[in-house]
């Protein structure tokens, strides 16, 4: 889901198709429309503060990198106060939304040292933007070639735009990066089959991963589209995917494989049953495919494809992913000799208390990134303050909770100081090294003057917190109303010895005694 997925939602509702007129889509079943997404018109106003936004996000990215922190964090408020004075047209348009959510993702990686995400410069962009400007006609490769069909889980007709793909991933410029999916999808093959098999969608399609992030679930796009599904914020809501300022369960591979599956089946129920428009609706939304049946009068793909009622993106979409899927059956034919990754494997603890990665780490001596990596969706590097199921490395299970319940409570939250590490004593340097470069955290009070428009749930997305939180440190309920000029109190978590990504005053005993005297 790159970000034409989101632009052509929205333009779809400026000419919303109200009936199929096409006689071959009328005497199909009609589509299955359950929990339609929101649909928001795009505005020109609000492609302008997206733009100046990202502008100067980007100019304070690039001071930030060359060590101008302050210089940097002006220009981060500036971005964020940018779509914060927007009119309230602007800031209720779903773009604008979604973009401001991911704004101040980046905002938080950048300054709280992104424990977890995946730093800027180690990003993995998503090959959409590469597929959407592949001219696959200039490629110079054969257009004809044979495909056993019947091999596969869900039917589909070959074309030759899908030979075309085959030999653009074989003996083109693709293939490089065919191999690279090969061997990454061995990690998490095994799971996607599963679950795909458990959601009544054809296992096949996990390719889609391959096409969509080449199975990275660091794949990040501006347009808010992550992980190896790529689901950008609100279609991650939709089907159940948490986010907040702890989590990011769009990383989380297990739980975003069953949301892409849920999201695949009910594409395919909203369209009668067929694969290929629902793998379309992935790639561009449903309404935008919708449409474009309206215009052609046929509910095919390929027909749609023929008369150019698609994006570029969304007609090479699909044959590529038959392309890499027809490949991935049939690796030696094609000439590959990938060895895959080792299956992805894990033992699980339900926490119910808040606990430091680098802790964890230290319990289990191994490497601190090895706990990172098996548990993606956490922001911050520690768990989050309710329950929560930590993954650990399979089969330390049993040490872990032992080392746990011996552990002190206080002791949960505290880095383990890298100090007097000795090859000696047999301390692991690996470990010990990772220990340094992983900063501990603590939680300030800082203090926010409420301005016009703003709401719990907009403060606590700009400081990375709950809106719960703030609630509770505020003696409010979560759906209170704020008026211009009142004065809240924010926990907001940073690195021990670091700044705030805001330049607020921390808040003294008596200023937070006094606040929360007042009656509201």
């Amino acid at each position: 889901m790159s970000f034409k997925t989101r632009l052509f939602l929205t333009l779809s509702a400026v000419g919303a198709v109200t009936c199929l007129t096409p006689a071959a889509y009328a005497q199909t079943p009609a589509p299955v429309k359950q929990a339609p997404p929101a649909v928001s018109t795009v505005s020109d106003p609000a492609q302008g503060y997206i733009a100046k936004a990202r502008q100067q996000y980007k100019q304070g990215e690039t001071l930030f990198k060359d060590g101008k922190h302050d210089d940097a964090r002006l220009l981060f408020d500036q971005a964020v106060d940018t779509l914060l004075a927007a009119p309230a047209e602007v800031r209720n348009n779903q773009d604008v939304q979604v973009f401001y959510f991911e704004l101040v993702n980046r905002i938080h990686m950048l300054q709280f040292g992104a424990t977890q995400e995946v730093a800027q410069s180690d990003e993995t962009p998503s090959p959409l933007d590469e597929l959407a400007s592949i001219d696959i006609n200039k490629e110079n490769v054969k257009s004809d070639g044979k495909l056993d069909t019947s091999r596969f889980d869900f039917k589909f007709t070959v074309t030759p735009e899908v030979f075309k793909f085959i030999n653009f991933y074989t003996t083109g410029r693709g293939r490089t990066t065919m191999e690279h999916g090969l061997a990454r999808s061995g990690r998490y093959r095994e799971m996607a089959e599963r679950i795909f098999a458990e959601e009544g969608v054809p296992r096949d399609l996990i390719w889609l991963a391959q096409v969509e992030s080449v199975w990275q679930p660091s794949a990040l796009s501006w347009a808010a589209a992550k992980g190896i599904w790529q689901f950008i914020p609100a279609t991650g809501q939709r089907f159940g995917l948490q986010q907040n300022g702890w989590i990011d369960e769009r990383v989380a591979p297990e739980k975003a494989t069953r949301a892409a599956a849920r999201y695949l089946k009910f594409l395919n129920n909203y369209f009668a049953g067929d694969w290929l428009l629902a793998m379309a609706a992935y790639n561009s939304g449903e309404m935008n495919v919708e449409r474009a049946i309206a215009k052609c009068g046929y509910a095919d793909f390929w027909e749609l494809h023929s008369r150019n009622l698609l994006p570029n993106e969304t007609k090479n979409y699909v044959p590529a992913i038959l392309a890499v899927l027809a490949v991935a059956k049939e690796q030696k034919k094609y000439g590959f000799n990938v060895t895959p990754e080792p299956t992805w494997k894990y033992d699980t603890f339900t926490l119910n208390d808040q606990v430091d990665l680098g802790v964890v780490a230290n319990l289990l001596n191994v490497p601190v990134d090895t706990v990172r990596s098996l548990n993606p969706e956490l922001k911050r590097g520690v768990t989050p303050p309710n329950s929560f199921d930590l993954k650990l490395p399979h089969g330390s299970r049993s040490q872990f909770e032992v080392a746990f319940a011996q552990l002190p409570a206080e002791q949960r939250m505290k880095r383990p100081a890298a100090a007097d590490d000795d090859e000696d004593e047999g301390d692991d340097v690996q470990v010990a090294a990772a220990r340094r470069a992983t900063p501990s955290y603590k939680t300030v009070m800082v203090s926010y003057k409420v301005r016009r428009g703003d709401t719990l749930a907009r403060v606590a997305s700009r400081y990375g917190v709950s809106v719960k939180d703030v609630a509770k440190k505020n003696r409010m309920s979560s759906h209170a109303e704020l008026k211009k000029g009142q004065v809240l109190v924010v926990p907001v978590v940073q690195k021990a010895g670091g700044k705030s990504r805001y330049s607020t005053r921390p808040v003294s005993r008596k200023q937070a005694a006094r606040h929360h005297g007042r009656r509201r």
